[in-house]
């Protein structure tokens, strides 16, 4: 069905499928910051944590739904899935601070909005709430995904800004970069939602696959998407945005590829058309 929609047709026939799993993320989200409501960052984490595409958090849920309808032990994964988008949302602020960014989904910026200092500190805030969502869980492995996700992005922001003082880049350095910055969180979502569901060992690697690759393609699609923006690390690649194009193509393959043993479910299913979505979204 999705090769005989448009993209514009596509993003909206993804949404409608995929819209129970939002509302249960935005009620999840709010009722983890609800808890927070007396704080002074109550206010600044609302603002920071809206109108975002809660990508991150729907592959959680939808790797835990594809793979728990075969296995036995669930566990529930929607504090986890808040857990990585605010693990995103924490690496946004401090991105948005290092780019010198000053809009940010058609809004000022957090720190433009509240200021450095306040930024610095939310972001720590979030951290906290991180760390207490994981050690709700029995096994220690969530808590080991979501640090390990946020060693990698760390390091990659770091590789992105020693890169973005030269003129060129190698391509093998540039997908290093963003298999670390983005590609990580998305990895982490996938193998956390493989894990609360009980999947075993290669299914948890399966899906730790398919993450990685989606992320990966979901990034070069995010700088095709900003190819004006001279500045980009993309551009530095001195490839073509055709050659571009093609390599996130056959990363999202790689990801959808990556599900093939995986029983066949309507979550599986949502899962290929995200691979699908990530190189044929228009903004």
């Amino acid at each position: 069905m999705s090769l005989e929609l448009s993209d514009t047709e596509f993003a909206t026939y993804f949404r409608s499928k995929t819209i129970h799993y939002h509302t249960r993320i935005e009620h999840a989200i709010s009722d983890v910051l609800a808890r927070f409501s007396e704080s002074k960052f109550y206010e600044p984490l609302n603002y920071a944590i809206q109108d975002g595409k809660r990508i991150r958090p729907l592959i959680v849920l939808l790797c835990h739904d594809a793979v728990a309808i075969h296995e036995n032990v669930t566990d529930d994964p929607l504090p986890a899935a808040v857990a990585v988008e605010l693990l995103h949302l924490e690496s946004i602020v401090h991105d948005d601070i290092i780019d010198k960014e000053t809009i940010r989904r058609d809004r000022p910026v957090f720190h433009t909005k509240y200021g450095l200092p306040t930024s610095i500190l939310s972001a720590d805030f979030v951290l906290g709430v991180i760390l207490e969502i994981a050690s709700q869980y029995a096994d220690s492995r969530i808590g080991r995904e979501l640090s390990k996700a946020a060693l990698r992005m760390s390091e990659g922001e770091l590789e992105e800004v020693f890169f973005l003082a030269r003129e060129r880049i190698s391509l093998d350095s540039y997908l290093e970069i963003i298999s670390h910055k983005t590609a990580t969180l998305f990895q982490a979502s996938s193998r956390i939602g493989a894990i609360l569901s009980g999947g075993k060992q290669q299914t948890i690697e399966s899906m730790s696959d398919f993450g990685l690759n989606l992320g990966i393609a979901y990034q070069l699609q995010d700088d095709l998407l900003d190819w004006n923006d001279e500045a980009g690390l993309a551009r530095r690649v001195g490839a073509e945005q055709t050659s571009l194009q093609q390599l996130s193509y056959e990363y999202a393959l790689s990801a959808k590829n990556s599900l093939a043993h995986i029983a066949n479910s309507q979550a599986k299913d949502r899962l290929s058309e995200l691979a699908e979505f990530a190189v044929r979204r228009r903004f």
